[in-house]
C-alpha cells in the first residue's frame, strides 16, 4: 500500500532504506497554549511519529505508534506518554494547504525515564536549537528537534537512531525526504556529533555541541 492516510495525504516511499523512503507530513491541532504539533512518518501500510507543543518541554513530546486509516480522512494512532485525551476525536490540520483530518487517539503507558532523556540545546545559525532525546526498547533513540519552536514548520522528528554505550546515532527527517545523520560521544552531560546528509557522506558536513539534559 503506497497511499497513506487514503485520499487525505500521500506519502512517498522508496525501496531501500534511503531518506526517500521516509516520507513524513506536518500536522497541527488547537491553538494558543493548547496547539500541538504531530509528525507522521510512514513505515509501510502504517505510520508512526511525534507530537509536541510546546516542542522545547520535554515533557510535551510523545512518540506516536500504531497508525493506520479508517477511512478516508480519518485516522487512528497511539500516544507513549503525555496528556492527549484518548479516544476523543481530534482535528487535524495539514501545515502547507488546507487539508484535515479527524484522529482517534488511544494512550499507552509511559515507559521508565533513562538517562538520555531531556532536552539537549545547542547553537543554531539563527536561534538555540533544542533536542528532545528519548529512548524506546532500551537502546532505540528517537525525538524531536526545533529552534525556534513556535512553528510547526521548524519541528523535526528525530528517528532510527540507537545508543551503545556513550556512541550515540540518529537521523534528523526533513519533510522533503532528505536526512541528516547524527554521530556522536556523550560524556556527562556534553555530546559533541558530526553530521553529514544522507547519501553524501563523501561532502563536507558538519559538527554541534549540545548540552543537558534539561528536564
Amino acid at each position: 500500500m503506497r497511499t497513506l492516510l487514503a485520499v487525505a495525504v500521500v506519502f512517498m516511499c522508496g525501496g531501500s532504506a534511503s531518506a526517500a523512503e521516509y516520507g513524513l507530513d506536518t500536522w497541527t491541532a488547537g491553538a494558543g497554549s493548547s496547539a500541538r504539533t504531530f509528525v507522521f512518518k510512514m513505515q509501510g501500510d502504517r505510520f508512526v511519529g511525534v507530537a509536541c507543543g510546546p516542542c522545547d518541554d520535554p515533557s510535551t513530546v510523545v512518540r506516536i505508534v500504531s497508525g493506520t486509516t479508517t477511512r478516508p480522512g480519518h485516522v487512528s494512532f497511539s500516544i507513549v506518554g503525555g496528556n492527549t485525551p484518548s479516544t476523543s476525536p481530534m482535528t487535524l490540520r495539514h501545515v502547507g494547504d488546507d487539508r484535515t483530518l479527524i484522529a482517534t487517539v488511544k494512550s499507552e503507558p509511559v515507559p521508565k525515564m533513562a538517562r538520555l532523556d531531556g532536552r539537549w540545546v545547542a547553537s543554531g545559525r539563527n536561534a538555540q536549537q533544542n533536542f528532545t532525546l528519548k529512548l524506546r526498547d532500551g537502546n532505540t533513540v528517537w525525538g524531536v528537534v526545533c529552534g525556534p519552536c513556535d512553528k510547526p514548520e521548524g519541528v523535526f522528528l528525530l528517528d532510527d537512531g540507537t545508543l551503545d554505550g556513550d556512541a550515540i546515532s540518529f537521523f534528523i527527517h526533513h519533510v522533503d525526504n532528505r536526512r541528516n545523520w547524527m554521530r556522536g560521544v556523550v560524556t556527562g552531560n556534553v555530546m559533541k556529533f558530526k553530521w553529514v546528509r544522507e547519501g553524501h557522506e563523501s561532502e563536507p558536513g558538519g559538527e554541534i555541541t549540545m548540552i543537558g539534559p534539561v528536564r
